[in-house]
Order: structure tokens, then sequence, then C-alpha cells
């Protein structure tokens, strides 16, 4: 009998066939064989945005990404995205990477990251990281290992139900480098939050002022992100941009709340959101962009980005939930209530005018192979959070 099984095995291995793909019927086709997902109408978008990206990159001259489908017998049995974004750096340095990873066997993942591999290599990079599934904005990246029954949430990697996708990777001499935690936001309002130093205010603003201040925020993510991390975007205005449009895209009928609730009196014992309410303009700010900024100089100090759950919008229920996607503060002012302060005003504003019910602070870098170790620093700096998701990139050198 094993004898048998093994000849299955092996004449199956022979008619696995991997190739480059550009053609988006041929993309949707393979996605919509091996992607995992029990929603059809979120499947079915989740692959349009991803071929509506890969479109994008297509049409750039030069651009480096492949798309690599595994077909056995003809039909489609994996997928992977090597994808070599120019603003994705890890420890500073540019980095090529795999996403998009969907395979139900070891040899179809194993056939599928040498492609990767040999494309990298063509490319001069020396590494490789993943799963990194670009937009990383809107898909996240990571394979998730604990928390899989947690309720998907827009930009965060989904879960893969194959287990042994783990195992497959460790087994291809891929090591877990880098450890990203989730965490829930339990309470409403953190006590340091509610008294913010004299110098600085809060706001949010308008789309149009927010375009003109590009600079600035991409300044601020420098600044603030001055560590060399594993994993990171760039924080370039294309970046900021794309997460403003994710912001400013959804139709006020999609939230729970159209009308503004009396702010004022609700939090007439916070003068600083008082302040902030009555100076902007209610009806257009961007809610999702809650910023800080000195008093004398007008100087952009810290602000958190929040990116709206559009599977909730996909599948037609009201937006309550946000990926609290990035919080920046500039050097020089911890302890001064920044961060606190945008958390409190933050959920706030987006409680009571938009209906949002939950914030998830997603990919906080908690742990690495070189002995980074954060997990106690995010326990004191994020007190009224449970983490409820981890996530693993890989990285393996390429000879």
């Amino acid at each position: 009998m094993e004898q048998i099984i093994q000849k299955i095995e092996k004449k199956e291995y022979k008619s696995l066939s991997v190739k480059s793909v550009t053609n988006p019927t041929e993309i949707e086709n393979a996605l919509d064989t091996t992607l995992r997902l029990q929603t059809k109408e979120l499947k079915s978008r989740i692959i349009k945005r991803h071929i509506e990206y890969l479109n994008s990159k297509f049409s750039i001259p030069d651009y480096k990404i492949k798309v690599f489908i595994a077909y056995s017998s003809g039909k489609p049995c994996g997928y992977v995205v090597s994808d070599l974004n120019p603003e994705y750096k890890s420890y500073g340095r540019k980095c090529g990477t795999f996403g998009w990873l969907n395979t139900n066997n070891f040899e179809t993942c194993r056939e599928l990251l040498k492609q990767c591999e040999l494309f990298v290599k063509k490319c001069k990079f020396r590494k490789i990281r993943g799963p990194i599934n670009f937009p990383k904005n809107e898909m996240g990246f990571g394979l998730q290992i604990e928390g899989i029954n947690q309720q998907l949430l827009y930009g965060v990697s989904q879960p893969n139900p194959n287990s042994a996708l783990f195992n497959y990777l460790q087994d291809l001499n891929y090591e877990v480098e880098s450890e990203y935690t989730c965490l829930r936001v339990d309470k409403v309002s953190w006590k340091k939050g509610n008294k913010l130093d004299k110098n600085l205010k809060l706001c949010c603003l308008p789309v149009d002022e927010l375009r003109e201040r590009l600079d600035e925020i991409v300044d601020l993510a420098k600044d603030s992100f001055s560590a060399i991390l594993p994993d990171t975007s760039g924080g370039g205005e294309k970046n900021i941009e794309n997460l403003l449009e994710l912001a400013t895209s959804l139709p006020k009928a999609n939230f729970g709340f159209h009308e503004n609730p009396d702010l004022f009196a609700q939090y007439k014992h916070i003068p600083e959101f008082i302040q902030a309410w009555k100076e902007g303009e209610l009806e257009n700010m961007v809610t999702m962009f809650p910023m800080v900024f000195e008093r004398s100089t007008n100087k952009l100090i810290g602000m958190l980005i929040g990116v709206l759950d559009y599977y909730q919008y996909w599948i037609g229920d009201y937006v309550s939930r946000v990926n609290v996607h990035t919080a920046m503060v500039r050097r020089g002012y911890n302890g001064k209530g920044v961060f606190s302060s945008l958390n409190n005003f933050g959920q706030a504003t987006n409680r009571s005018m938009r209906g949002i019910t939950y914030f998830e602070g997603t990919a906080v870098w908690t742990k690495n192979s070189r002995g980074v170790n954060n997990e106690g620093a995010v326990s004191s700096i994020f007190p009224h959070c449970t983490p409820i998701r981890k996530h693993v990139v890989f990285e393996k050198r390429v000879k």
C-alpha cells in the first residue's frame, strides 16, 4: 500500500507545473480556486482589488513583480506573488518579498517559492521575506499563528486555514524572523489621554488641508520611525495618499450615525477636545487622521492613521470597525500625553460622528530572531488593550 501511495504522489508531482502569468482572467481563475474564504462577496472583492493593484504595477515599465501560478493536471493548485516594491524595506535595506501564498501541499509550495527565489536573485536581492501581501496597507502581512477565529479586519493579513503552511516554510529553510501582535482596544478612554501638554493642541483636518501637508506627514513618519524596523513601506507620499483615500472614500450612509450628537455637552470636561471640534470643520474633517500640533509653531507633533473596515462595507454592513494602522509621535515629545490624547480624541470623534464601536491596533512589532523583545514595552504602552492576533514574517537568504 505504501508503495502505491508513493507512486501516486510521484505522479501528481510530475504533473505539477509553475508559470509566470500577467493575464487578469488567468489570475482571477487561479485565486478563485486557491483562495479560501467563506464569504463569496468578500472573496470576489478581494480578488478584484488585488488584480487592480497588479494591473497598476504591470503598466509601469521596469517595475519588478511576478505572479506565479502552479498547475496540476491543468488546474490551478497554488498561487504566489513576488513584488519587489521599491518603498518596502527591511531593517533599512531593500528586500525581496513573496506574498499571497496559497497552496495545500508541500511540493507546490516548494516550486512556487523556488520561482520567487530565482526572481529575487536575478534582481540582485540577497534576502526574501514574507508573506508580504501588497498592497500592504489593505491586505496586511505575515502568517497568522494566533487568533485564527477572530473576525476578519481590513488591512490585517487573512488567516490561512492551512496550518501546514508554517511547517512548509520552515522545511524550506525559511526562518521566523519577526513577530507582530494585534491589540484590541478595550477602554474607551485612557486616563492619561484627557490632559494634553498646554503647548500642544488636537485637531482633525479636512482632506484638502491634509493633502497640502503631505510633506509634513512624511517628515513626521521619518522622524517617528527613525529606528530601523523589520517591515516598512517607507512612509512616502504615495503610501500616505493611499491611506488618505481609504479614509475618505466611503459614503456617510455606510456609517451607523448620520447626525452629529451634542459633542460639546458630552465632553465638556475635556476642553482640548471641545477646542479641536470648534476650530475644525465637523462635517469635513478626516476623522481617521487625528493629529497633535505645537501651538506656537503649528508644527505636526503626532498623529494616528486609521483604516476603515472595508470588509464590512463590501458585505453591506454599517462600518463600525477601525484598524489603527499607524501611530506616530515626533522624537522628543514622549511623556507629554500625545499618544494617549490621540487615542482618546480619535475614539471620541469616531464613536460620536461615525458610530465606530471597535478599534484594533495592528502589526505592533513585538520580537525578532535577533534577540529583540518588545513585549514588555508593548504592555506598558498599551495598558488598556488585549492581544488577540499574532503574525510572523519569515526570511531566507537567497543563494
